[in-house]
């Protein structure tokens, strides 16, 4: 269907010129450029910032809990920006609103960025975030046996790897995974990305840019651990919410990603939003797709935390 017509003001900013501005301005830019979209920041239970020790670093999160006391499932939030961009604040309001709306404890995680942080390291990073949750769940009040994962863009990309090292490492068992237009094969080559790669923000150049801060070298992009739709297994990973924009490079993909997993018996939502470009998913105040989205997520969560 034709792009989204609220798009049309939003898409004459030359993104591609953006990437000449350096890290740090970028990184302003990016932060700034969500508050017109976030929407309502809504008031939880309680908020916590805390610090847990990796390898890499002390890692920065915050806790988002329900008004009502007792043990709750927990779902651990990855936020996106390309491995470079973005921050807990960013993806506050987002949070705040699957803790209230599946009435569950929510952990968002504030990973190092790229360039300085490169590949693995904030898969890394994240992972011990988990595994720390599992240790520690008995002082954070939430059952270990109802912790999902999931976010948006890289977000998603580095979920859907925790998830696959859950099941491969064994030293914790996930019941959810959303991947929310998430990169999963970082030098793909797909008909969206040849369609979608100008003009509708996440560009060709941008995602090139992206890969050059993050990894190391190129030639990661081959690695599972980097690009997840390469692994050679999809059986025994946890079920899965996916969700895909028409206008997102990523699209085939995402929907590549929940062929592959509904093959190997793990059940799949996929839904795909028409007209959409990627990272519509933080447009709740402008747009209804984006709360349909989250209404959805909340949903699988929801059920999978109840099964």
């Amino acid at each position: 269907m034709p792009l989204n017509p609220i798009f049309t003001d939003f898409l004459k900013t030359d993104f591609d010129n953006m990437y000449s501005l350096g890290v740090e301005k970028l990184r302003e830019y990016y932060n700034r450029s969500w508050d017109d979209f976030k929407g309502a920041v809504v008031e939880v239970g309680a908020v916590v910032d805390r610090v847990v020790t990796t390898s890499n670093r002390d890692t920065p999160i915050r806790i988002y809990y329900p008004k009502d006391e007792g043990i709750h499932p927990l779902f651990i939030f990855i936020h996106g920006g390309g491995f470079v961009l973005g921050s807990i604040e960013v993806y506050d309001s987002i949070c705040r609103k699957i803790t209230n709306n599946v009435n569950c404890v929510v952990l968002s995680i504030e990973y190092g960025l790229a360039p300085e942080h490169k590949f693995p390291q904030p898969l890394e990073e994240c992972y011990q975030v988990t595994r720390w949750v599992f240790q520690n769940a008995v002082e954070l009040n939430v059952n270990p046996a109802k912790i999902g994962i999931g976010g948006d863009s890289v977000g998603g990309t580095m979920s859907a790897v925790i998830s696959q090292l859950s099941r491969d490492r064994g030293e914790f068992r996930l019941v959810y995974q959303v991947l929310i237009n998430a990169i999963l094969d970082l030098a793909g080559e797909t008909k969206s990305r040849v369609e979608n790669g100008r003009g509708y923000r996440l560009t060709a150049k941008g995602i090139a840019w992206f890969n050059q801060q993050h990894l190391n070298d190129l030639s990661e992009a081959k690695n599972p651990l980097a690009s997840p739709l390469l692994a050679a297994n999809f059986a025994g990973l946890p079920a899965a919410c996916i969700i895909t924009s028409e206008y997102d490079p990523l699209r085939d993909e995402g929907e590549n990603y929940a062929r592959r997993l509904a093959e190997a018996g793990v059940e799949v939502c996929l839904k795909r939003y028409d007209g959409i470009i990627h990272g519509f998913f933080n447009m709740q105040r402008n747009l209804a797709e984006a709360r349909d989205a989250l209404a959805l997520v909340c949903e699988k969560i929801k059920a999978a935390f109840s099964a």
